[in-house]
């Protein structure tokens, strides 16, 4: 019997000494459930730092995801608040990552069922990165380890998970919370939990936007038990951010035939725009958009001209094209 399995079994057996013989053979945990992806990453550029995950099991989103605008850690297969908590801390101490969760792992006696990452944005800018997979976690296991970013993967039906969702977050663009996804949604085009992914959570944080004012989560997407998991997280991260988050200029996307249908259509709907639905921009157009968004949103997202082309929020397009438009509140008197 494994040590994982002996020690939790010896558990079981004193927290359930009524139960029957039957469940006292098995282990407190199943750790079949525990077959999880994720990327962690900090972006100089923006301050930010945070991570995407899928999983099986529900509670993914309280069991994975620890951090804060200059830290991040996933703690993952047999997930731990406690090492999580402590890798933060010698981080802090003045610590790496790596030597932070090499530490932690070794004082862990489940250490070899651990699978954990860390990613500092440190004050010079830089950025630093630890991660370490215990050898009695499950198959099917990996972990890449990029400049700024750590993917890691156990319980998947391909061990090339992580490479593909690296090589994705490489290549993507906009801000972190939008490469961050595009990674976790290129990986499910490879394979995914053996499970089923079924539970996620986006989640990025942020102290020097002017969002910081509300709160240094500025991207958060959840989902638990749910077979749309991935497309859910798509629609709840754009709603959040698109919501609560100041433009990306990274996120901007050109105001082309396409995105002006979809952001006259919504704005129609809600009452607030009546002009032709065509490809135009009129000035009727921009103001009903403001409209929309001082009464909906907590910044203004205007359009700009950038290079005589006309530009949008790409995340805030995203956010009106699948609106619950009975959520949204529209145009009062006068507007």
């Amino acid at each position: 019997m494994k040590l994982l399995e002996r020690s939790l079994l010896v558990l079981s057996s004193l927290l359930l000494a009524s139960s029957t013989a039957s469940a006292a053979d098995r282990p407190a945990v199943n750790t079949r459930l525990f077959g999880t992806r994720a990327i962690v990453a900090c972006d100089p550029v923006e301050k930010s730092c945070g991570m995407a995950v899928i999983s099986f099991p529900s509670g993914v989103s309280g069991l994975v995801p620890y951090g804060r605008p200059d830290v991040a850690v996933a703690s993952m297969y047999l997930p731990s608040v406690d090492d999580a908590n402590a890798v933060i801390a010698r981080i802090d101490s003045g610590d790496s990552p790596q030597a932070a969760v090499d530490t932690v792992m070794a004082a862990d006696p489940y250490g070899a069922y651990r699978q954990l990452a860390a990613v500092k944005l440190n004050p010079d800018g830089s950025v630093t990165v630890g991660q370490r997979t215990g050898e009695e976690s499950s198959d099917f296991r990996c972990s890449v380890k990029g400049a700024t970013y750590v993917v890691q993967a156990n319980n998947q039906t391909t061990a090339d998970m992580c490479r593909v969702m690296a090589e994705s977050f490489d290549k993507a663009r906009g801000s972190l919370p939008q490469r961050l996804f595009a990674s976790l949604k290129a990986g499910s085009r490879v394979g995914g939990d053996r499970n089923g992914e079924r539970s996620g959570v986006v989640r990025v944080w942020n102290s020097t936007d002017d969002s910081a004012f509300y709160t240094h989560v500025i991207a958060e997407a959840v989902t638990h038990g749910s077979t749309t998991a991935m497309r859910d997280l798509e629609v709840q991260l754009n709603r959040y951010q698109g919501g609560l988050a100041v433009t990306y200029t990274a996120d901007l996307v050109a105001l082309d035939r396409e995105n002006t249908k979809v952001v006259k259509r919504a704005l129609h709907k809600l009452g607030y725009y009546r002009g032709p639905m065509d490809a135009s921009w009129p000035q009727s157009a921009e103001q009903a958009l403001a409209d929309f968004v001082w009464n909906n949103l907590f910044f203004e997202k205007p359009t700009v001209v950038v290079d005589g082309v006309r530009k949008i929020d790409g995340v805030l397009v995203n956010f009106l094209r699948d609106a619950d438009l009975g959520a949204l509140v529209g145009p009062t008197p006068g507007q």
